[in-house]
This record gives C-alpha cells, structure tokens and sequence, in this order.
C-alpha cells in the first residue's frame, strides 16, 4: 500500500487541538497573572511619629518633649487571596462552560478567548486598585491613620509598636 501525499497532510491534527491550544493559553495566562500578582502587587511603608533628643528623651509627632515613647508602625500591602481564588474560578468556570454549551470549535475558542480577557481585566484593575489604595495611605500620628480598604483586590497587614521595642 502506497501512501499519497494527501493522505499524509490530511487530518495531521487530533480532532479538537484548536482548543486545547486555547485551554494551554488560558492556563498560561492564569499563571503568569498570578506570578505577576504575588511579585509585583506589594508595598510597605513604615515610619515613627516623633522622635529622640539629643540627652535621650522622646519627642512626639509635634517635636515636643514628652515622656512617653512615640508610636512606630508599619504598613504591608500585597494581593488579597480572594484574587487569586476568582483567576481560579474563571478558568474552572470558563471549561465547564465549554462542557456545557460550546457546540462549535468557534464558540468554544470564543469562551476561552473571553476567559482570558476577564484574568487580564481583573489583573490590570487589582493592580491598580493596589497601588491607589496604598498612595491614599496618610498616616498622621500611629494611634489614628486613614486608608482606603481595597477589598476584596488587595490586603494590608498594619502592625503597631513604641519606638526602641523589638517586633
């Protein structure tokens, strides 16, 4: 039996590879997305409101002297676990999808090209609903600050201390 060159080019691709080439995109992307989250959606700031004099007393946030040591704190922005949950979810959610309704290559292509779409979305709108919230950051005096909580993209992680303790 002879092989003709149309024999050998016909069909060389599985039935369905269009979309499994979509699905390998899709779960790149959620990948990349949440590296990119975790090593590029972080902040800190810290800081002391007030200060030491020369003879080793404490000044407070006004540069007066004062007898009580003045509050030190710091602030640590980074992704919020829920992001990553819902990149999850739109993947899981967009193959069920497909299951359930794709009939065709094409619908099946566009529910997964719409899928991508949504982690890039919902990526760009974490990162710069981050980075807002942490530049809203006004910290005053450690015992009242002010920030715009960005729930449910980012988390913030504030700890309080006197100055001169440890932790």
């Amino acid at each position: 039996m002879t092989i003709t060159q149309n024999e050998t080019h016909e069909n060389t691709l599985l039935p369905g590879a269009e979309i499994v080439v979509g699905i390998r995109s899709l779960l790149i992307w959620a990948v990349v997305a949440a590296t990119l989250l975790a090593g590029f959606l972080r902040g800190s700031s810290g800081s002391c409101s007030g200060g030491v004099t020369g003879s080793g007393g404490f000044l407070d946030a006004e540069g007066r002297p004062t007898d009580a040591p003045p509050m030190c704190g710091s602030i640590t922005m980074s992704a919020n676990p829920l992001v990553y949950v819902a990149i999850a979810l739109i993947v899981v959610l967009s193959l069920t999808r497909i299951l359930r309704r794709a009939d065709t290559i094409e619908r099946a292509l566009r529910i997964l090209n719409n899928a991508r779409m949504g982690i890039v979305v919902l990526t760009l709108v974490t990162f710069v609903v981050g980075y807002v919230a942490f530049a809203t950051v006004r910290v005053d005096d450690w015992s009242s600050y002010s920030l715009l909580y960005p729930f449910p993209f980012a988390t913030f992680d504030i700890s309080t201390r006197t100055m001169g303790a440890t932790g």
